[in-house]
Formats: structure tokens, C-alpha cells, sequence
């Protein structure tokens, strides 16, 4: 039997789209890696999470930098 503290949760890679079919584009162009699921989120605008396998990363704008 295994003991579920000592379980380790795989890390998550979440990023938020308008439509769920972008979450397979997004994972191609970034190279996100596997997506394990689509789950919707309560924001009006980005209306739904693309949840990749792996760390998480981020879009931040470096040309200013």
C-alpha cells in the first residue's frame, strides 16, 4: 500500500486561453510538452486553462529589457 503523503504531485504548466482548441497550438509553438487536460476557469475573457505536463513558465515581454 502506499502511503499518499509521501506520493509526489507531478508538476503543472497551466496557461489560459479564449477556446480550448489553442491549447494544442499554444503547446506546439512554445513547446509546452504534453497536455494532460482543459479545465474552464471563471474568467470572462480567458475562458479556459491548457494544463501541460512539467514546470511552469512564463510569456513575460523581454524587448523592452
Amino acid at each position: 500500500m502506499t502511503d499518499p503523503q509521501n506520493e509526489i504531485e507531478p508538476l503543472e504548466n497551466r496557461h489560459a486561453v479564449t477556446h480550448p482548441s489553442l491549447c494544442q497550438a499554444m503547446g506546439r509553438k512554445y513547446q509546452l510538452g504534453n497536455l494532460k487536460r482543459i479545465e474552464p476557469t471563471k474568467d470572462p475573457i480567458l475562458k479556459w486553462d491548457c494544463v501541460f505536463e512539467g514546470e511552469q513558465t512564463s510569456f513575460e515581454d523581454d524587448r523592452n529589457g
